[in-house]
């Protein structure tokens, strides 16, 4: 790929200095761009499009949230798409990639694992943040970028189709690790019986509220990320994926099971922080439940990298043939461990409600 045709139009008198990828992330491929003569740094992504089969329902998504934020005093940032000289925020090169470029944050870092306890707190802060703003925004405005991303029958039914299949043969050894997420299968699905009656309601939320798509200046939470996902969802959602990451102790893909852990003083101060921002905007339903969502969405990702697993890998990027049942025993484990302190948790969240 000729990165400096592709920079060349979003800023066509910019002279390129250096391109180097950049994160980790699991679907896009990612890069960050340095101009020479200019402090400015830029995040370059190569959208893909197996995934994301409409990127311009991404982008305009994106621009929803930017524009409605950019009308407001915030002190939290997102990030801001860059047009290209025919102002578009799109480019399609000739091997038909689609790229989108962002500002990146100035002297700002993201984090995998917590590194101390009070990143839980600015963590539930930032992302409490974006939801409270987003509730002026209609759901109706934007798109399913992915069709039912979060839908757990969806999910479920991927996993009983991949099942039934054993395409890569696979399933015999890991029917112990089925038998767990198909006994907790009918409990979940209340929830989201409550979701299709709007007893939980709908509202834009961020969608994937990895503590990773959370940037950090000076141990404060400066910038949410990764719009990608942006639009209609619940509450659960974001409350329950942030407590998957954060409240874990160790990486999404820890070989070593021992070393997962729940760290109940960042789920504490996580919630606290979170809560403050949005408890009033709850409803009853949302309120009681709430204690839930971090195993309803550990359970969802869980089955997704078990699916993912058994239909042959073809959809999480892998660096080893037992990478995404090593990701599917630590959403097991984390499980576990979440259930175990289900009533700390709701103590905790009763607090700061």
């Amino acid at each position: 790929m000729d990165f400096k045709d592709i920079l060349n139009h979003f800023f066509p008198h910019k002279q390129l200095k250096e391109v180097k990828p950049y994160g980790n992330g699991h679907i896009n491929s990612t890069f960050k761009v340095v101009f020479e003569n200019t402090q400015q740094e830029y995040i370059l992504q190569k959208i893909n499009t197996s995934v994301f089969r409409n990127p311009d329902e991404l982008i305009q998504n994106h621009i929803n949230v930017q524009d409605f934020f950019n009308c407001r005093i915030n002190d939290i940032e997102i990030p801001q798409l860059c047009a290209t000289s025919d102002n578009h925020f799109l480019f399609e090169d000739n091997e038909s990639n689609v790229w989108r470029l962002t500002n990146f944050i100035k002297n700002s870092y993201s984090i995998d694992i917590l590194e101390n306890e009070e990143q839980a707190f600015e963590a539930g802060k930032g992302f409490g943040w974006f939801v409270k703003t987003c509730l002026c925004l209609n759901p109706n405005d934007f798109s399913e970028v992915i069709k039912d991303f979060h839908r757990l029958s969806f999910r479920i039914a991927q996993l009983d189709k991949v099942i039934e299949s054993d395409k890569v043969k696979r399933l015999t050894s890991v029917k112990h690790l089925v038998n767990f997420y198909k006994f907790r299968e009918k409990s979940l699905m209340e929830i989201e019986k409550l979701i299709d009656n709007y007893e939980i309601p709908l509202r834009v939320v961020h969608n994937d509220t990895k503590i990773n798509n959370l940037l950090f200046r000076n141990e404060k939470a400066v910038a949410v990320i990764d719009l990608d996902t942006v639009g209609s969802g619940v509450i659960f959602y974001d409350y329950g994926d942030a407590i998957r990451t954060i409240g874990n102790t160790a990486a999404e893909d820890e070989k070593n099971i021992d070393l997962v852990g729940f760290n109940l003083k960042a789920f504490k101060l996580f919630s606290k922080g979170y809560l403050q921002q949005i408890a009033s905007n709850l409803n009853a339903k949302e309120k009681e439940l709430l204690y839930r969502a971090p195993i309803l969405m550990t359970y969802i990702m869980g089955i997704r990298f078990l699916a993912d697993y058994l239909n042959g890998d073809i959809y999480y990027k892998t660096k080893y043939p037992d990478h995404n049942l090593n990701r599917s025993l630590v959403q097991k484990r984390f499980i576990e461990l979440l259930e175990q302190n289900e009533n700390e948790m709701k103590l905790v969240i009763q607090k700061y409600l």
